[in-house]
């Protein structure tokens, strides 16, 4: 149980991030009984509790108990991946997120694209990649990226560049 807690904890933390919060929170009694079931613990300070993080929590409970064994299985690990970081680390990974956040639809399916591509490789072949990225100096790596990563991938004026 308490797993489950701490992985409904992380997936709110993680709507956090990326501003799903609603201002007017979510009272206990609309949550589903699943959802109270799961939150149990949490029951007595609900009320006390900041508005935003309400939705989060709540938002993260739905996602939580419509998941399967292996979806569950498979954030269990993430949290637990996400857990073991260092705050340095988690930083950077928000900072790499918000930036992809701020690319266009357009570039951003190409990540996706190129992604999915890169998992279909057969895995000697990624291990080789992976090197050959890894052995890249500054440098080159900072040309790859503006090669890749055009201003007219990116959508607001408050983008975030040189990362």
């Amino acid at each position: 149980m308490k797993t489950n807690l701490r992985l409904v904890v992380l997936v709110a933390s993680a709507l956090a991030v990326i501003g799903v919060a609603n201002a007017d929170g979510v009272a206990w009694n609309d949550m589903t009984d699943n959802q109270r079931k799961l939150l149990a613990e949490h029951a007595e300070g609900w009320g006390e509790m900041d508005a935003a993080r309400q939705e989060q929590i709540a938002t993260g409970t739905a996602r939580w108990l419509e998941m399967n064994r292996r979806e569950k299985a498979q954030a269990q690990d993430r949290f637990e991946r996400w857990g073991n970081l260092e705050d340095e680390q988690r930083g950077v990974i928000r900072d790499r997120y918000q930036l992809y956040r701020n690319l266009t639809p357009d570039a951003r399916d190409r990540i996706q694209d190129t992604y999915q591509r890169f998992q279909r490789l057969p895995p000697d072949r990624r291990m080789e990649l992976r090197g050959q990225f890894r052995s890249l100096t500054p440098d080159q790596l900072r040309r790859l990226r503006d090669t890749r990563l055009r201003p007219t991938d990116q959508s607001g004026a408050g983008t975030v560049r040189g990362r």
